[in-house]
């Protein structure tokens, strides 16, 4: 586990395979067979702080990428940023997305991110679930082919957040969180 870097690429091109039809739809709000050039630079290269990545791989010889959260700063508003998760299918539905979650939550307070957005398709229930297990949601556009939400932050119990990452992640308090 740890912050996605260019390194990656390869990784993050190989994980489309590893997901189902409904799950690239769930991820990306519509179909894709492969990634182009132009976006696995986009998602493999990020600065640290506009754009931010934490991945998890397996710790075999193969080291798949298995699973992924990214925190994107708005470009009209410097104090939100757009939340993605993608858990390929053979990890899904085992507290991953809730470990992820929690994790890009922090990493956003840190980089005084305010309000998270989180733009999906209105069947996902998954992505509900987890955005729920955060704090207070505020339900945003509501089309036919996508739902937008809300957190925000200033109302989500960052402590309680660190209290419930302990136990996987020992050096939690390394965390630099401003609340």
């Amino acid at each position: 586990m740890g912050s996605v870097h260019p390194t990656n690429r390869d990784q993050i091109s190989r994980s489309l395979k590893d997901l189902s039809n409904e799950s690239i739809r769930n991820r990306f709000l519509g179909s894709k067979k492969e990634f182009s050039a132009t976006e696995l630079e986009y998602l493999s290269n990020l600065d640290g702080t506009d754009h931010y990545a934490i991945g998890i791989e397996e710790r075999e010889k193969s080291f798949r990428g298995i699973a992924i959260a990214r925190m994107v700063r708005s470009a009209s508003d410097s104090a939100e940023a757009e939340i993605a998760i993608t858990i390929i299918d053979d990890y899904q539905s085992i507290g991953l997305g809730t470990i992820l979650m929690r994790m890009i939550v922090l990493a956003a307070s840190e980089r005084s991110i305010r309000q998270l957005s989180f733009t999906f398709l209105p069947q996902n229930e998954g992505i509900i679930k987890l955005i729920n297990k955060i704090g207070p949601v505020t339900k945003g556009t509501s089309a036919m082919d996508y739902v937008q939400y809300f957190i925000d932050l200033q109302k989500v119990n960052l402590q309680e957040i660190k209290y419930q990452l302990a136990p996987y992640l020992p050096s939690i308090d390394t965390f630099h969180s401003k609340t």
